[in-house]
């Protein structure tokens, strides 16, 4: 078996804010094997975009060792930055070149001469065909990010890193930017995503690592970690009641409100339902809008936590 293409092993960081020393990173394990599409789960402030900074050369971890490929990326920094493609959380755009030209800019920065037909060809594959001579500033949201991406393997990397890739897009975009990544991933690519949104790592991710204040709290498909944490299904409703009243009633595990929204984990969905009309109504209230979904892992971020992810 291969070694893992990316592997962090004891990641110490901090920095300073003010007079204090805040920890970024507290020992932090971590191994993503070859083809693999793997999410970095958690909340702002979690870590994500500290561990991204060391796995590109930007940070240097105050204790432990990174590889990118078998290469040490504190030893050999500039030849692992070759082996990385990159797509900030905000990408700064020099807003008065082309499309094309920013491609021409940023494949010679890793000494890679394209031609017209090759640029031609990368910015089809992004969808931007249309778009090699307009100015970057003329570009919408969604053409911004797919142009950041269609960058970041310019220099053709094994190995792409995505910072929260779809955070300021609307759901169509956000979709439209999925189907991008998975067509990099069938090109071969090993594909790191930074993410807080759970519908994303769900829709992407072969595996996940949760991190929390620094630290990685559980590792594994999606689909294992659901199973592994043992949540039942919830449900969902509007309905203004007190929590302490829907604690006790029957087949509750757990109760909270998110927005408007009460969510009940439940073992007997409808039994529940049926006293939670019940509780409605000695309250003189009613129960809207009412669904029932299956646990996901914002749930297992909720148990492992305490707290939810956004």
């Amino acid at each position: 078996m291969s070694d893992p293409i990316i592997q962090l092993t004891g990641i110490h960081a901090a920095y300073r804010h003010g007079r204090q020393r805040v920890t970024a990173l507290d020992g932090v394990d971590l191994t993503v094997e070859h083809g693999e599409i793997f999410g970095l789960l958690g909340p702002n402030g979690a870590g994500k975009t500290t561990l991204l900074s060391i796995l590109e050369g930007l940070l240097r971890p105050d204790r432990g060792r990174v590889t990118l490929d078998g290469i040490d990326v504190l030893a050999a920094p500039a030849e692992a930055k070759r082996r990385l493609g990159i797509q900030l959380q905000r990408s700064a755009l020099i807003d008065d070149l082309t499309v094309a030209e920013l491609v021409h800019l940023y494949s010679s920065l890793y000494e890679v001469e394209m031609s017209k037909a090759q640029v031609d060809e990368l910015l089809a594959r992004f969808d931007l065909a249309d778009k090699v001579r307009s100015f970057a500033r003329r570009l919408s949201g969604g053409q911004q990010q797919r142009l950041a991406l269609a960058l970041a393997v310019a220099n053709d990397p094994p190995i792409v890193l995505l910072d929260e890739p779809t955070s300021a897009l609307d759901p169509r975009a956000r979709r439209a930017m999925w189907d991008i990544i998975r067509r990099l991933h069938t090109e071969g690519r090993t594909i790191l995503l930074t993410t807080h949104a759970m519908e994303e790592a769900e829709a992407l991710c072969s595996r996940v690592a949760i991190i929390d204040r620094g630290q990685i709290v559980a590792c594994d498909t999606p689909a294992a970690l659901i199973d592994q944490i043992d949540v039942r299904p919830i449900l969902k409703a509007v309905i203004e009641v007190p929590l302490d009243r829907v604690a006790p009633l029957p087949g509750v595990r757990a109760a909270r409100y998110t927005g408007q929204h009460l969510e009940v984990e439940t073992a007997e969905p409808q039994v529940t339902l049926a006293a939670l009309h019940q509780l409605a109504a000695e309250h003189g209230r009613r129960v809207g809008d009412v669904a029932i979904r299956p646990p996901n892992l914002e749930d297992v971020f909720l148990k492992l936590t305490g707290r939810s992810l956004g």
